[in-house]
């Protein structure tokens, strides 16, 4: 199945000038918004670009299921390119990490990381945290440069995310200033989005905001076997000394989609 337009974004693909490197992007939401689901579709995505692409999918623990209903074990293609590792603590991570660059037989174009929440647990302090995400960067950079790919080794990193108030607020603070690129998975609780309701079980609003760009949006569709349908939502009319985006989700509702 063909990348859909949010995984081509999220990996740089869509809007990159060619010689341009993809910024780090953060993929945040609550429980339940398909976090796992949309990283692993990016991941797809990134391997599917070019032919040299590798990627490296880091997580606490193998994914259950993939997009579609597929097991971790099955599949073909893409998914042959994608380098699958699990540290399943705050130091294996950091020792991972430091090992890679001697490690890893082929040097990734990309890199996944799952769950960062899990390893934030981890982490003694704020400080400890953002030098976590600061080896994530310096890893990424070291394949960049020894790839030589005047496209870099994207970053992408998915987090647990409850708001202002939630257990995570401290080490997000820490953290996101590493990450220019954020992706807003938002639940709609009770809502179809302007989708005709048969039989869904999951209306996910993402929101990507890319520091110099304008603000896009996309509806994600969650089926019972877990397929993934997305939409791309219209651009909302914005006036014309309106600043960058200030990489914050919006309060605002989406009523209609755009297939």
């Amino acid at each position: 199945m063909a990348a859909s337009s949010l995984e081509l974004e999220m990996v740089g693909a869509g809007v990159a000038p060619v010689g341009s490197r993809p910024r780090p992007l953060l993929l945040l939401g609550p429980p339940a918004s398909g976090r796992s689901a949309l990283l692993f579709g990016a991941a797809l995505a990134g391997a599917s670009v070019v032919p040299s692409a590798r990627v490296l999918f880091l997580a606490p623990r193998p994914l259950e299921r993939l997009p579609g209903g597929k097991t971790a074990g099955g599949g073909g293609g893409a998914i042959q390119k994608i380098h699958f590792l699990y540290p399943s603590s705050f130091q294996e991570l950091l020792q991972l990490l430091a090992s890679l660059h001697h490690t890893l037989p082929n040097s990734p174009s990309m890199i996944a990381l799952d769950g960062l929440e899990e390893y934030l647990n981890g982490c003694s302090s704020a400080y400890t945290a953002a030098q976590l995400v600061a080896l994530l960067l310096d890893t990424s950079n070291h394949f960049a440069q020894k790839r030589h790919l005047s496209v870099g080794c994207q970053l992408i990193v998915s987090m647990k995310f409850l708001g202002e108030a939630g257990e995570e607020a401290e080490f997000f603070s820490a953290i996101e200033r590493y990450f220019p690129t954020k992706l807003w998975l938002h639940p709609e609780t009770g809502k179809d989005g302007g989708l005709k309701n048969q039989n869904l079980t999951r209306l996910i609003r993402a929101q990507l905001f890319r520091p110099g760009t304008k603000d896009q949006e996309w509806m994600v569709k969650f089926d019972a076997q877990g397929s993934m349908t997305v939409f791309l939502l219209p651009c909302k009319n914005e006036p014309e000394n309106e600043t960058v985006s200030e990489n914050r989700p919006p309060d605002s509702e989406v009523g209609s989609t755009q297939t």
